[in-house]
């Protein structure tokens, strides 16, 4: 009822416009329940994909409008937690010196909420971190710089064994689907079972602070273990861990400007 209204049909116009679409699909797309109606996995596909083309014909609409108007341009940016330490303001302020008149809108965010913006079409392109092991299969990736990483403790290490160390407390700060997958790597070859305290922080000023908490183990990029902010009262471990990059992720299908393009190569540049 709630579509119809929108759309200006009748509730049997609806139903009937979507049981035309299941039957051509050959899937059904919603369930309907006494609470409610939801989607199915068919649909929550079709849904992700129709919001994609809607956010393309309406980017092609703005674009088309700009051009007849000479109307500035808006460049929408998606930046991790974690990306967001790494200092590129030089290369938006090279950017913004060649392009005066696009507008920048830089959000900061979780790295599920960059991905759902960046797929919905809020974002134009998203600044991230992405480990070896991540699934990103969907969007296209821009690698930028590639740093390793590094098992860190707060304080003197008597026994660096995993067993040993299982029963400190741990950080970690990606998401909490990627923790097992990494301390499955970690702890290849051995039977040592995750550690029972861990907490996932992704804001790196609190995650600093609860790193130099006595008998804490954290992951660090390399970058950030230099520098004057550096964490220097933490000791390292000898363990190998996967190389993390950072990179511009944007939909396969999304059509770049040349703003984009230059602004990608700014941030290429302060990178080298």
């Amino acid at each position: 009822m709630g579509a119809a209204s929108e759309l200006h049909l009748t509730q049997p116009a609806v139903t009937k416009s979507i049981k035309e679409l299941e039957a051509q699909l050959g899937v059904q797309l919603l369930v309907r329940s006494g609470r409610g109606v939801r989607f199915t996995d068919y649909g929550e596909i079709l849904l992700h994909s129709a919001r994609r083309i809607t956010a393309e014909m309406e980017s092609a609409e703005q674009a088309i409008a700009q051009m007849k108007s000479a109307t500035p341009s808006t460049l929408k940016i998606g930046v991790s937690l974690l990306s967001a330490t790494v200092p590129v303001y030089a290369a938006l302020s090279r950017f913004r010196a060649r392009w005066p008149q696009t507008q920048l809108e830089i959000m900061e965010g979780m790295p599920r909420q960059i991905i759902d913006s960046l797929r919905s079409g809020e974002f134009d392109l998203c600044l991230a971190f992405i480990a070896d092991s991540d699934s990103i299969a969907e969007f296209a990736f821009i690698p930028l710089a590639r740093w390793p990483q590094r098992l860190m403790y707060s304080g003197d290490v008597n026994d660096a064994s995993l067993q040993a160390l299982s029963a400190s407390q741990w950080l970690w700060n990606h998401t909490a689907e990627s923790w097992l997958p990494f301390w499955q790597h970690l702890a290849a070859g051995e039977t040592s079972a995750p550690p029972r305290q861990m907490t996932l922080c992704t804001s790196w000023t609190i995650y600093r602070q609860l790193a130099l908490e006595p008998n804490t183990v954290s992951i660090w990029p390399e970058f950030l273990l230099h520098g004057d902010n550096a964490p220097h009262a933490l000791t390292p471990l000898r363990f190998a861990l996967p190389e993390i990059t950072l990179g511009f992720m944007v939909r396969r299908d999304h059509v770049f400007s040349r703003a984009t393009e230059h602004f990608i190569e700014c941030v290429k540049a302060e990178l080298k």
